[in-house]
């Protein structure tokens, strides 16, 4: 059986994580996927796995992060791609022109198919966390990736164009038979209305429509890109992650910070006057090899320059590769 984190980077969909916070089995995790236990700490009581209310124990899910798919890859949409794969996301490009092509793998597209859009599409599966972007440079193309993409599940899906154009295309779509509210649904034009001009501005248009759409979908915080693969990996030092929120804190329950054993760390746990508190108390641990976890509550209600809320933030260490 693999070790916690290996799980996690090696599981296919959404799992829940349980974390026991206080007590005598600090520390101790169970993981579970819609089929049963994947792993559990030899001191997480079985008889608690499915006790998600108890105080003690912090329970969140985890999903496998958010898809972004992008058909075509001219100016527009290789800023998309460069955005998406800022914020940490799984882009994929379809483009059948292998010049452009070449480029969306320049902007860092994790996967690039230079080949006709349909037929790339066609064998592509959607889920509620795969967002679908068309910005090809033909009209037909357009009209054949939303034909594809309206067979399939997705959590956003859009096309860039003018409003006459995304209206005929509405209508072309009714006409053929797509269910009329599905149609109705797409995001047309795309992005949201902020006066922008550029490729550069109607990129952060449309990622910023995505955000709003996907963390609608996606409350749950998860790990940060890279952290469950660099723990899987052996990394050791101490993980920080905020359990419970009260007020107007910047991060949710979940959110979560690697201190390696170096003092560098990965992620965040909202910055500024918290996140200072959370560096040297794990980096304390660090150096001192005691205790192995910790439960500390952070007031942001000082002041003017504090947001004005509370985090409870659990700390446990990382030892290394895990064994089963």
């Amino acid at each position: 059986m693999p070790g916690f984190y290996e799980a996690i980077v090696r599981a296919d969909g959404p799992l829940t994580a349980m974390w026991i916070t206080e007590g005598e089995n600090a520390g101790a995790r169970a993981l579970l996927d819609r089929q049963g236990v994947l792993f559990r700490d030899e001191a997480f009581p079985a008889d608690r796995i499915p006790d998600s209310a108890d105080g003690n124990v912090f329970t969140e899910r985890i999903s496998k992060g958010k898809k972004l798919v992008v058909c075509g890859a001219g100016h527009v949409a290789l800023c998309v791609v460069r955005l998406g794969v800022m914020l940490g996301w799984q882009v994929t490009v379809i483009e059948d022109r292998e010049e452009f092509a070449g480029k969306a793998r320049e902007a860092g597209a994790q996967q690039v198919f230079c080949r006709p859009f349909g037929e790339a599409l066609e064998g592509m599966d959607g889920d509620g966390m795969t967002a679908f972007v068309v910005m090809t440079r033909e009209h037909a193309h357009d009209m054949e990736c939303l034909r594809r993409i309206l067979e399939k599940p997705y959590a956003y899906a859009g096309m860039m164009g003018s409003r006459s154009r995304a209206e005929e295309v509405r209508n072309r779509l009714r006409t053929e038979g797509f269910d009329p509210e599905k149609v109705d649904r797409l995001h047309m034009p795309i992005g949201l209305a902020i006066g922008s001009r550029t490729p550069e501005e109607i990129a952060v248009s449309v990622i910023a429509e995505l955000i709003s759409v996907m963390n609608t979908r996606d409350p749950d915080e998860g790990f940060p890109p890279g952290m469950a693969e660099e723990l899987a990996a052996g990394t050791k030092g101490v993980l920080a992650m905020i359990v419970k929120k009260e007020g107007e804190a910047p991060r949710r329950p979940g959110t979560k910070m690697l201190v390696r054993e170096d003092g560098s760390f990965l992620g965040t746990v909202g910055g500024g006057y918290a996140e200072a508190v959370i560096l040297e108390a794990a980096r304390k641990m660090i150096s001192e090899g005691q205790p192995e976890t910790r439960l500390i509550r952070v007031s942001m209600k000082k002041g003017t320059m504090y947001c004005g809320g509370e985090i409870t933030v659990f700390l446990t260490r990382a030892k290394g590769r895990e064994e089963a």
